[in-house]
């Protein structure tokens, strides 16, 4: 996507604006290709737009365990913003690398967002009986610190890779220095930022086979759990789809950052297009996703504080299953509100 991912050969053209003469001999346009001021404006007004309408939702239905989200739609739209400005002036490198370390991290926080999103679901819609690692392929008390931790780790890894490739354009100012001779010192830090991008991508994907695997043997819980499969199966949809587009936006990452002795896929790094169709509309697809169908919106109150009280949503269950006599009923399906799970109203709306 960028002369940070890519190599200056002899059948690679520089972008014109690089080799104008008005530029400073010692002036590396970090971009392959001419970026577009017009693409970065559009997309800059989009994740603003969509990331205020996010956080008004958030504070709105009292999402406080949806905090991961709100991180990595600021990330998302900073790094949109430097975007902006460094397309304008492709002669700051700042701009380039706050751009480009905050759009390669911000996805990162919205897979941690699905993964404490998926716990409470499970929490909120399994039966008692089936809270164990044979049914959920996963640990019920330790689903969000299991794939967040997972995902900080990696997340950790690529800040350390993205920083040392960032050095070495950020403060080389020599005038005789090259993207090549750029890239042969960024090496390792590419070989580290290349290892917490599979990790992550691993990760992505196996929370999404287990949350589709879920997903599927779930539609049989409709009667144990606290409420109707309308109200959180919503939010199931949610998780699944942002899960799945994130781990594909990994896969497409992993190829785009070089990683060979050409320095990468060159085609995927000098076409402007790719990163707007396969990293920036993936990801403003999720934000879209997370705002028709908010968390907030499909679970009750108890389940969206900053911390789940586990021993309080048990007895909840419990409590529930002896009102209806522990039998299984094919109940209509009925839209709820997470107001409806209020006090002893409960019983009633299971009626």
């Amino acid at each position: 996507m960028t002369a940070m991912e890519g190599r200056s050969g002899p059948l690679l053209e520089l972008p014109k604006r690089a080799v104008a003469s008005h530029v400073p001999k010692n002036f590396l346009n970090p971009y392959i290709y001419d970026p577009s001021v017009a693409l970065a404006t559009v997309g800059t007004v989009l994740f603003i737009l969509i990331g205020l309408f996010s956080v008004y939702q958030y504070i709105r239905h009292k999402s406080w365990f949806f905090w991961a989200a709100v991180i990595g739609i600021v990330m998302l739209a900073l790094g949109h913003i430097c975007r902006l400005v460094s397309s304008i002036d492709e002669h700051k490198d700042i701009p380039f690398l706050v751009s480009w370390i905050m759009i390669l991290l911000a996805p990162s926080f919205l897979a941690a967002a699905c993964y404490t999103a998926f716990s409470r679901v499970v929490w909120f819609s399994c039966p008692t009986y089936a809270l164990d690692f044979k049914t959920l392929w996963c640990f019920p008390r330790w689903i969000t610190p299991t794939f967040v931790i997972f995902d900080l780790f990696s997340f950790v890894i690529q800040l350390v890779g993205a920083s040392q490739i960032s050095r070495q354009y950020d403060h080389d100012k020599s005038p005789e220095r090259t993207i090549e001779s750029s890239e042969r010192k960024a090496l390792p830090g590419r070989v580290i930022l290349i290892l917490g991008l599979v990790l992550q991508m691993m990760c992505f994907i196996s929370f999404s086979i287990i949350s589709c695997r879920y997903f599927y043997i779930s539609r049989h819980w409709r009667a144990y759990d606290l409420g109707d499969m309308k109200l959180w199966r919503k939010l199931s949809y949610t998780i699944n789809l942002s899960s799945i587009i994130i781990a594909l936006r990994a896969i497409y990452r992993t190829m785009e950052i070089p990683h060979d002795k050409n320095y990468g896929l060159t085609y995927l790094q000098s076409h402007e297009w790719c990163f707007w169709t396969l990293d920036a509309a993936p990801i403003m697809l999720v934000l879209v996703v997370f705002a028709i169908w908010h968390p907030g919106r499909y679970l009750p109150r108890t389940y969206t504080g900053l911390a789940l009280d586990k021993g309080r949503a048990m007895k909840e269950k419990d409590e529930i299953s002896s009102m209806n006599g522990g039998i299984v009923q094919e109940t209509e399906l009925r839209d709820f509100r997470p107001e409806d799970f209020q006090g002893p109203g409960v019983a009633a709306s299971q009626v």
